[in-house]
């Protein structure tokens, strides 16, 4: 009986002893739960005693890690660059930046080494807090890289949005955010192999891709990848726009309006699209063909202001035309000079009805404005052209 008692208190002071050593660990995770819960997730505003459980939890989580006992557990690790990282988004979001970044290197250096030491493992807590601190590492890049790119510091923005990724690997906002940086930097080349990874599934991706060859001068490559963007985004009027342009400077008017005529004919109910093959008509020198587009394009969507602007402008244009060849009569021809005006005056008359529409759909656009001017001007409407003036100077 004796030996057994003996064994048994000495078991029980072994289990102790596992406790103790463990008992800042789990401290650190208790104080870590409590200061979720009372966040919610945020790290703006946080209120102060989730603060005080949060530095409790780093007290907790920091001896843990000195400790012979507790320093090489993946739990440890984890929770320390779970800790750090939510310190590091806390510190700046409250605009305190060397606290940041020292939190950030700390949840940095132990965030890789936690993914090493869980290298294998399925345990979904430990799996779900790494997502947290990753998350909150790439977040915290994000924050950098939108802070360096509104200051044009492009090269920066493009370091700290694949320091991102790092964490966050193959994250498709901090890919393309990298891509764009890349691009406005000049690195065309580095843009270029960031949108690639993000199609055929981001149209976003599609356009800057395009426009990166454009820039880099591979103007074949350029076209070649907005008319396959085309094809997997067929409503998305960015895609329909920068196509009709690509393809317009490169020679391919014919090709873009053909190929607008046929999605036409097999989706009569797109309103984008003969906005679109108007403004192709217009690049190619066709505006009688790029009026009826325009009329096309109101039928079917009439609450876009662009297809009334537009289809003012040919008619004032052609308007111009008549009223300047009638400055061109000789002054003993007052009857023909006369009828030709009244042709661009009657001519012109026609055009108000859509710059009524387009500026009622759309009253911050100047361009439609100044046409309505220019229709007073013609028509010599001191009064009117004065009031569309202000108007103009008011916007």
């Amino acid at each position: 009986m004796k030996i057994k008692s003996i064994l048994l208190a000495t078991l029980l002071l072994g289990s102790t002893v596992a406790f103790a050593q463990k008992g800042e660990l789990n401290k650190a995770k208790s104080k870590y739960s409590s200061f979720a819960t009372l966040t919610g997730g945020a790290v703006e505003n946080v209120p102060e005693l989730a603060m005080k459980e949060l530095g409790e939890a780093k007290e907790a989580i920091d001896k843990a890690a000195a400790h012979e006992k507790t320093r090489d557990l993946p739990e440890t690790w984890t929770y320390l660059a779970l800790i750090n990282s939510e310190y590091a988004m806390i510190n700046q979001k409250s605009g305190k930046a060397a606290e940041g970044e020292a939190s950030y290197k700390a949840a940095g250096d132990a965030f890789l080494k936690a993914k090493s030491l869980n290298e294998g493992s399925d345990d979904k807590e430990l799996k779900g807090n790494m997502d947290r601190a990753g998350s909150l590492l790439a977040n915290y890049e994000i924050g950098n890289g939108v802070k360096a790119f509104e200051t044009n510091d492009f090269a920066s923005a493009y370091t700290a949005f694949n320091n991102g990724l790092k964490y966050m690997p193959g994250d498709s906002i901090l890919t393309l955010y990298a891509g764009i940086a890349a691009q406005n930097n000049q690195q065309y080349d580095d843009a270029i192999s960031k949108f690639k990874t993000l199609i055929p599934k981001s149209s976003d991706a599609y356009l800057n891709l395009s426009d990166a060859y454009l820039k880099k001068g591979d103007t074949a490559s350029a076209v070649k990848y907005i008319d396959e963007a085309a094809t997997k985004f067929p409503d998305s009027a960015k895609i329909i726009n920068q196509k009709i342009v690509l393809n317009i400077t490169t020679g391919n008017s014919e090709k873009v309006i053909k190929d607008i005529e046929s999605q036409m004919a097999a989706d009569p109910s797109n309103g984008e699209l003969p906005f679109f093959l108007g403004y192709a008509y217009e690049s190619t020198k066709q505006p009688d063909k790029a009026l009826e587009a325009y009329k096309k394009g109101i039928e079917a969507k009439p609450d876009d202001a662009r297809n009334y602007g537009a289809a003012a402008a040919i008619i004032l244009n052609k308007a111009r035309d008549i009223y300047n060849a009638a400055s061109s009569i000789p002054t003993n021809k007052e009857a023909e000079y006369k009828a030709k005006l009244q042709e661009a005056y009657t001519l012109a008359d026609t055009a108000v009805p859509y710059l009524e529409k387009a500026t009622t759909l759309d009253p911050k656009t100047k361009g439609y404005w100044e046409n309505m001017r220019f229709y007073y001007q013609l028509k010599g409407d001191e009064a009117k052209t004065k009031e569309i003036t202000d108007k103009l100077n008011a916007l």
